[in-house]
């Protein structure tokens, strides 16, 4: 059956599919490897096993294992998905994965072992779950001409589970046992395999997700069609550098903990601060894609985003530290957005599941090893020359985007004929 014409959403149309996506994102990112469980693990190990910060990091690189092949479930979600349901399968088999998982981990005591194994089995089901996520917003985003303002929405509500995984995740781990954050995060994550019950074809896109799932033949898996277009490549390899940041994680915990002397809540609350300052660009964002180019975009966000670690160095003070967390988040915010919004402009047809779980492979992997890469420098050369990492990295991104073709960055969200005609398939 034939791909319907990308048509734009009405404003009707557009509302709901905020809403749903609105929903689905903040689901999503609350489980996250980094989501509320994380911080309190993290101050555990440093406070209550007294680890060192490459310890951490490992244990972050460790637990982050499925994530490293997520592409292969990328492959899988486009080669097939559970009749009937499509990414809402993915969304109720993920969500009570997350739940059972959650409540094992409440029942045995916090060893290294446990929460090791109960910690790669939220990994697992995580990538379920951002798999649909990924492969929905790349779909609909094509389909309602919409891939700016999604990125855009992706980023801004998105940050909402992060700004309160660190907010409240620094003061839990201060008040709350491991037990009882582990009780909350199943009651959590209930909406997600509730929201797979939610059906509705202004989100859904007829003749592309049910259709395909229920009345056409299984395709096959073609990683070769991938290597066709090699945009789309580089559109993850951008998102990998820009995630990389060996100075951005547990570097900085171990620096502004121990040598600024923030308590575990202050640590939280910079960490919130800094998400909260990405938000009003992303809104922004919105309103930006639809009238400066895609390649405006990307240089000029670029080039404000390089020296975003900076800053830190300056800190003296929580106050400061707040500051500056909110300087950096500024400094990063269009930079994301427009990151994230090439991706889904440069998506072959078919692979919307592959290649947002490659981006997603590589943020994990990349993103883990320059932690740990951070924490080995931190102790043994202490902070500058995470910070100097970093930078060199983003600078290189500028490299990168010079190999982008015009044809997908030239235009605003909804001029470019040629990608409407690629969308169609």
């Amino acid at each position: 059956m034939p791909n319907p014409s990308p048509t734009p959403a009405t404003p009707a149309q557009q509302r709901l599919i905020a809403l749903y996506f609105s929903i689905l994102f903040v689901g999503v990112g609350m489980h996250s490897p980094s989501g509320l469980f994380s911080l309190p693990i993290q101050f555990y190990f440093k406070n209550s096993l007294h680890l060192s910060s490459q310890a951490v990091s490992l244990f972050g690189l460790v637990t982050a294992i499925p994530l490293y092949v997520s592409f292969v479930l990328g492959l899988v979600r486009d080669a097939w998905q559970p009749k009937r349901m499509g990414d809402r399968g993915y969304l109720l088999i993920g969500g009570l994965g997350l739940t059972l998982t959650y409540v094992g981990m409440a029942l045995f005591p916090p060893t290294w072992n446990t929460l090791l194994i109960g910690t790669l089995l939220l990994a697992l089901f995580y990538l379920v779950i951002s798999t649909a996520s990924g492969a929905l917003t790349t779909l609909v985003g094509q389909q309602r001409l919409m891939t700016g303002r999604l990125s855009a929405l992706s980023n801004f509500v998105g940050a909402v589970p992060v700004i309160i995984s660190f907010w409240v995740g620094g003061s839990l781990s201060e008040t709350w046992s491991l037990r009882n954050i582990f009780f909350l995060m199943a009651v959590i994550s209930c909406t997600l395999w509730l929201q797979a019950l939610w059906k509705s074809r202004t989100v859904f896109v007829p003749n592309e997700v049910e259709e395909r799932t229920s009345e056409e033949p299984k395709p096959r898996i073609e990683l070769g069609l991938l290597l066709k277009h090699p945009v789309a490549l580089l559109a993850a390899l951008i998102w990998i550098m820009w995630n990389f940041a060996p100075g951005a994680n547990t570097a900085t915990m171990y620096y502004l903990t121990n040598t600024i002397k923030l308590t575990d809540a202050q640590y939280g609350q910079y960490q919130a601060v800094f998400t909260i300052a990405f938000c009003p660009l992303y809104a922004i964002y919105g309103w930006l894609c639809r009238r400066f180019s895609l390649r405006k975009l990307l240089f000029w966000g670029t080039l404000i985003a390089i020296p975003q670690l900076v800053p830190i160095l300056f800190i003296t003070s929580a106050k400061s530290a707040m500051l500056v967390a909110a300087t950096m988040g500024a400094m990063g915010a269009v930079a994301t957005a427009a990151y994230y919004d090439l991706l889904i402009r440069a998506c072959p047809k078919g692979l919307e599941g592959t290649l947002m779980m490659i981006a997603t492979a590589g943020y994990w992997i990349f993103g883990k090893w320059g932690d740990l890469l951070g924490s080995w420098l931190y102790d043994r050369y202490k902070y500058i020359p995470c910070v100097v990492a970093t930078t060199a990295v983003y600078a290189g991104i500028l490299v990168v985007l010079a190999f982008i073709p015009r044809t997908i960055t030239e235009d605003t969200e909804e001029q470019s004929e040629h990608r409407k005609e690629e969308y169609a398939g």
